[in-house]
């Protein structure tokens, strides 16, 4: 079969495909379009041949496809490359062209054939799937998520650069471990709730819903906790769809953890201090009425510890209330909360020390704290006794403030007490917590003893 012979077979079978078929010269002159390629641009043959077809391309593409043209006629190798050209309707469609030499017995290109085939659908609709992913990826950061993906038959688990980033991770794109080293990351004592849950989520018959809390352990030994939630995903083998691992998002807890311990630790603490004041305004009543000579004066002086105990409560508000830089000296502070005690001016109470500057960031803990020493010294101490007397002293370095509780003249103490009730529990817990320090407590038989040491630069604050 001649050369002429197999154009004229091209040139029929060009003529049938829905493709824009194209042919060139061996130097690259475009010298044969398919009457596809000229309904769809509108081009007349003339406007077509030789550059004219350029026309067509896209003014921001036909750089790229000059290029690759070229590149292709230089190599004698095939052509390809993704462009838009302009419709007979006015609007642009994404083609894929390709094109391949054919060459004579000699070995030289003697022609180029090429299509160009509409992928505008398949164009647009991988844009719009990469709006999704923008959008997608967009609202897990906006949200501080991460996903991952449980692998059940390869035992694997893959984390999102999110991901990643909860755990202090390095990755660039999509990191892979085995599910039991990554279970090594969870704190022991929750790693079974975390297997468990698993297992249950991916069981035949259940929801298929996984969601869990957990505290996870990052690469310096500090702790974070992190929530999961996902759903099984199925593989389909052929003969039955099965469950083939989990898929979810994981995020950030720590910070609402820590508030819900917050507020439960609030709602002890106000439950407590409603008990105490009940507690606290018996003893005022019995102390008031021993050294009251009628109803009257028992009345008047009762009106004054109550009014007294009010004002050291306020003291106890929570910061978000209070005055933004106030300060209040340690001695004005003491006084306020032992105002309820020291009514009847019998010295039973004695504070001295420097002057000392509290910050409303800490004048809460540090009032509450005082607050439960006198209410238990109130309760079962030295204030509890008309022969009791407590003195409070403190002096101060470069660093911290070293206060000491002494309590004398009230009930004997015969033996450390082997119950630590929910005010000593909140007292050290600010003492170590909010305050930075520490308090020991010596229970001597004539009283109690206690020795609080608080840095300097948390009690200013």
């Amino acid at each position: 079969m001649n050369f002429n012979e197999t154009e004229s077979q091209f040139a029929a079978l060009a003529e049938r495909l829905p493709q824009l078929v194209w042919s060139t010269r061996a130097d690259g002159y475009h010298d044969y379009f398919n009457r596809r390629w000229y309904d769809f641009t509108g081009l007349t043959v003339d406007q077509s041949l030789g550059r004219g077809w350029r026309s067509a391309v896209h003014p921001e593409d036909l750089p790229r496809v000059n290029e690759r043209w070229r590149a292709a006629l230089a190599a004698g190798d095939t052509y390809e490359v993704e462009y838009r050209i302009k419709s007979a309707a006015g609007h642009f469609c994404w083609v894929l062209s390709r094109g391949i030499p054919h060459r004579n017995d000699a070995g030289e290109i003697a022609r180029w054939f090429g299509t160009c085939t509409i992928i505008d659908a398949q164009k647009k609709a991988e844009q719009s799937r990469r709006v999704l992913e923008d959008q997608y990826r967009l609202a897990l950061d906006a949200a501080k998520l991460g996903t991952w993906r449980l692998e059940a038959d390869s035992g694997t688990i893959s984390w999102d650069e999110g991901s990643c980033a909860l755990f202090d991770l390095p990755a660039d794109g999509l990191m892979s471990m085995p599910l039991e080293e990554a279970l090594e990351r969870i704190h022991p004592d929750d790693r079974e709730n975390v297997r468990a849950n698993m297992a249950a989520a991916m069981a035949p018959g259940s929801s298929g819903i996984y969601e869990v809390e957990c505290r996870t352990i990052l690469e310096d030994g500090s702790m974070r906790w992190t929530r999961s939630n996902g759903r099984v995903f199925f593989a389909d083998d052929g003969i039955e769809s099965r469950i083939a691992g989990l898929s979810g998002v994981i995020s950030d807890i720590t910070d609402k953890r820590s508030a819900e311990e917050a507020q439960e630790l609030l709602t002890r603490e106000l439950t407590h201090r409603v008990k105490n004041l009940f507690a606290i305004a018996n003893g005022m009543v019995s102390m008031t009425a021993r050294t009251a000579r009628d109803t009257k004066e028992m009345a008047t002086a009762l009106r004054g510890r109550l009014s007294a105990l009010s004002r050291a409560h306020e003291l106890v508000q929570p910061v978000a209330v209070s005055a933004p830089g106030a300060r209040v000296g340690l001695d004005e502070l003491i006084e306020a909360v032992l105002a309820p005690y020291t009514q009847d001016d019998g010295g039973k109470v004695q504070a001295e020390g420097p002057s000392v500057s509290v910050g409303a960031n800490t004048t809460t803990s540090l009032a509450l704290v005082l607050h439960e020493l006198a209410t238990n010294a109130a309760k079962y101490g030295c204030l509890s006794s008309p022969e009791g007397h407590l003195t409070i002293r403190w002096t101060e370095t470069n660093t911290a403030v070293d206060m000491v509780w002494r309590e004398t003249g009230g009930p004997r103490i015969e033996a450390v007490p082997t119950f630590e009730g929910f005010g000593s529990q909140l007292a050290q817990r600010s003492v170590a917590g909010q305050l930075g320090g520490s308090i020991v407590r010596e229970w001597r038989p004539e009283g109690l003893c206690i020795r609080m040491v608080l840095p300097i630069d948390r009690l200013s604050l």
